[in-house]
């Protein structure tokens, strides 16, 4: 199964809530092989999973460095620009092991490295797309992600392998191809009015409901070529402050606003959702949680209470916090089919 994480606005947790469940997931079914592909161009998942914001940075680069030789996403796509619409047969050398490079990742976690060139390859892939012969080179380009898991889902063994896609917020044509590589789509959100607005632009950007541009756009070429977009798997409440094991009044207030949204969506959509139901996840605010696990690079469980030193500075991790945050992730981890 292959889990898309994404939002149409930024600053939602998309990239270490990407990193924590892919690592859940990997140390909860050691038999199963668990791939994060870093679909924005930061590459901020990259850096988390190669070793964390302290060392992960230096080993990106170094791969980076490697130029036409680099094992990322965007080098993968370098080939696909010159073979756009067939697969280079390579695509398994491309699935990097994330514990060679990072000690704190599970065995079984694997990596597609995230790439900033993928802004300029956008570009080229929009004009591949435009091409009137073949008269599939829309769809073409857009599985080329697809095309480049399944290799390595293959390399590794089809049954075995959880795919989760970290997504960049904007809709740009790398999106859109990382859709259609993913089965299901989860959404992050946080108690502000922009995530609720938001759920709008992912029912109209994806689905096509109550879009200006319904008849020329990705949902439109989707149907033209019968391709399925991913099934909406949940709405995660991310970083709610809790208060008594549930989310504070005003988080509350705004998640409401959020649920009547999606709520609205899915009485007009129905067959966006799985089974048809819309459901919610919630995710508290995991605080200095979060930050150590993605300096360290380190899976939440294998974290312990203590003190941490960050860039010169001693942090405090809490025991409760850290507890709560650990079973949360978990508990949706368990909730995927995996």
């Amino acid at each position: 199964m292959r889990y898309a994480i994404w939002n149409n606005k930024g600053g939602v947790g998309k990239t270490y809530f990407s990193f924590l469940l892919g690592a859940e997931i990997a140390l909860a079914n050691p038999s199963k092989n668990v791939i994060l592909a870093d679909m924005c161009p930061q590459a901020n998942l990259s850096e988390v999973a190669l070793g964390g914001n302290g060392k992960g940075s230096q080993k990106l680069s170094d791969i980076l460095s490697k130029g036409a030789e680099r094992r990322t996403i965007g080098g993968y796509f370098d080939r696909r620009i010159s073979s756009p619409h067939g697969s280079t047969k390579t695509e398994a050398t491309f699935l990097v092991k994330a514990a060679e490079f990072n000690t704190n990742a599970p065995e079984n976690l694997f990596l597609l490295v995230g790439d900033p060139s993928l802004e300029l390859q956008s570009q080229v892939m929009s004009q591949i797309c435009a091409q009137p012969l073949p008269e599939d080179s829309w769809k073409n380009v857009h599985m080329w992600l697809h095309d480049l898991v399944t290799g390595c889902e293959n390399h590794r063994g089809a049954d075995s392998c959880v795919t989760i896609i970290d997504c960049n917020p904007s809709f740009a044509i790398y999106t859109e191809v990382a859709m259609l590589a993913a089965d299901r789509l989860i959404v992050p959100c946080t108690s502000d009015g922009s995530s609720a607005r938001a759920i709008d632009n992912v029912g109209a950007l994806v689905y096509g409901h109550n879009s200006i541009y319904g008849k020329i756009g990705f949902p439109k070429k989707c149907k033209d070529y019968s391709l399925s977009p991913p099934l909406i798997q949940s709405i995660v409440l991310n970083r709610t402050t809790q208060w008594q094991k549930s989310a504070a009044l005003a988080f509350k207030a705004m998640f409401d606003q959020i649920k009547e949204r999606v709520f609205e969506f899915g009485k007009h959509v129905p067959d966006a959702f799985v089974d048809r139901k819309v459901a919610f996840g919630e995710m508290p605010d995991s605080h200095t949680a979060t930050v150590v696990a993605s300096y360290l690079g380190m899976p939440l469980s294998r974290l312990s209470p203590g003190t941490y030193e960050i860039k010169g500075k001693k942090v405090q991790l809490n025991p409760k916090q850290l507890e709560r945050y650990t079973k949360a992730i978990r508990r949706l981890a368990a909730s995927l089919k995996v």
